[in-house]
């Protein structure tokens, strides 16, 4: 595994990065059916990489590994995270944390200082490791069945 810097996206690999979000979505455990269904949650939005939101963590051959995904809320100081995936081939390497460290440092530009995070119930952990507090659960918008977790992450100031 690399330490490749964590690069922007371009348009012309969103279907390479939708594939990523499909691929760790199936090995969290959902069929062919949730898959559909979630597509609209999957499908990487072109406006923001077009807009320079999306980033992408490359292996050593240039393939990308994972991608994440923020935007401004239009309420001060208040950035979503639309997502992050990572290849289940590339899991547990630090790719995760490398683009949650890219959203924190996009987010900061953006003159952020929380971090809004619907996560699903694989990557509760995660987000509670990276030191985000859990404030309360939501039904995901494809699939009200799903509860994700609510999180907050604030953005610590720079030293």
């Amino acid at each position: 595994m690399t330490n490749k810097p964590v690069r922007p996206a371009r348009v012309d690999e969103a279907e390479e990065l939708t594939q990523i979000a499909v691929r760790a979505t199936r090995n969290d455990g959902y069929d062919d059916v949730a898959i559909v269904r979630f597509m609209p949650a999957l499908k990487v939005n072109l406006s923001l990489i077009a807009a320079g939101l999306v980033f992408v963590a490359d292996g050593e051959a240039g393939v990308p590994h994972g991608y994440v995904a923020v935007r401004p809320t239009g309420i001060g100081g208040l950035i979503l995270l639309e997502g992050i995936f990572v290849d289940p081939a590339c899991s547990r390497r630090g790719v995760g944390t490398r683009l949650f460290a890219t959203a924190v440092e996009l987010s900061r530009k953006m003159a952020g200082n929380v971090i809004l995070i619907n996560s699903s119930p694989s990557s509760v952990d995660f987000y509670a490791r990276l030191g985000a507090n859990k404030i309360g659960t939501t039904p995901f918008v494809f699939s009200p069945d799903i509860q994700l977790s609510m999180f907050a992450f604030t953005i610590p100031p720079v030293r």
